[in-house]
C-alpha cells in the first residue's frame, strides 16, 4: 500500500515538473538601441488614435520602429537629439493580448548627439474642439486628435494629443501657450516623420 502510495506521489512531482518546464519563460538580453531626432506618430494597440513617439532601431534591425515616449523605462526622450542606448530587452514569455510582447530598461546612454534645427519661442493656440486625425487611409474608426495653430490666422491643423511634451490637453478648453518650437534640418520621405515637435515652457491662458 505505501509503495503505491510513495509510487502515486512520485508520479504527481514529475507531471507538476512537466507542466512547470512548458511555462513559457521570459528571456532576458542586453541590447544596443538607436533613436532618431525625428519622432513618429503611429496608433498604440487595438486602438485608431494618433500618438507621437520615438523612432527607434532596435538590435541589428536594419528598419525604424515605433515606441512611445515611456517605453523605454528610465529614458527621457529631449527634443533635438539623436541617441545610442544600451538596454534590457525582455521577451516575456506570456505577454499580454493587447500590448507588445518585449518590455525594454535603460542600462546606459552612450551618446546623446544634437542635429542641426532651429529653435525657437513661439506662441501656440490650442483648440477647445478637437479633430479628426488624417491616416491618409480609409478608416474604419474615427480617430480623434487636438487642433493647433500658430497664429489664429492660420487654419487649424490636426496632431495628436501628446504633441506638446509636458503639456496636458483637456477637451472643452482653449489655451493659448509659449512653447519652444524645434525644427529639424531634415526632409522625411514618410509623412508621419515629424520635423517639428513642441515643448511647453508656460501655459499663458486658457478658457473653458
Amino acid at each position: 500500500m505505501k509503495t503505491k502510495l510513495f509510487s502515486s506521489l512520485f508520479a504527481l512531482l514529475a507531471l507538476t515538473g512537466c507542466l512547470d518546464d512548458d511555462t513559457p519563460k521570459d528571456k532576458v538580453e542586453t541590447i544596443n538601441v538607436a533613436i532618431s531626432a525625428m519622432t513618429y506618430i503611429d496608433s498604440p494597440v487595438t486602438t485608431n488614435y494618433p500618438i507621437e513617439g520615438m523612432r527607434v532601431k532596435v538590435g541589428s534591425d536594419a528598419d525604424y520602429q515605433f515606441m512611445t515616449f515611456n517605453e523605454i523605462e528610465g529614458f527621457t526622450f529631449e527634443p533635438g537629439y539623436a541617441y545610442e542606448l544600451q538596454v534590457e530587452q525582455t521577451t516575456l514569455g506570456n505577454p499580454p493580448a493587447d500590448a507588445s510582447r518585449y518590455t525594454y530598461k535603460l542600462l546606459d546612454e552612450r551618446s546623446k548627439q544634437p542635429v542641426e534645427c532651429m529653435r525657437e519661442t513661439v506662441r501656440l493656440y490650442v483648440s477647445a474642439e478637437t479633430g479628426h486625425y488624417d491616416w491618409g487611409i480609409p478608416q474604419a474608426a474615427d480617430a480623434p486628435c487636438m487642433r493647433i495653430r500658430e497664429s489664429e490666422k492660420e487654419e487649424w491643423t490636426n496632431v495628436p494629443f501628446n504633441k506638446i511634451i509636458g503639456f496636458a490637453y483637456e477637451e472643452g478648453t482653449a489655451y493659448e501657450l509659449s512653447v519652444e518650437k524645434i525644427t529639424l534640418d531634415a526632409q522625411p520621405t514618410d509623412k508621419r516623420c515629424q520635423t517639428v515637435q513642441y515643448v511647453l515652457k508656460e501655459v499663458i491662458s486658457w478658457v473653458i
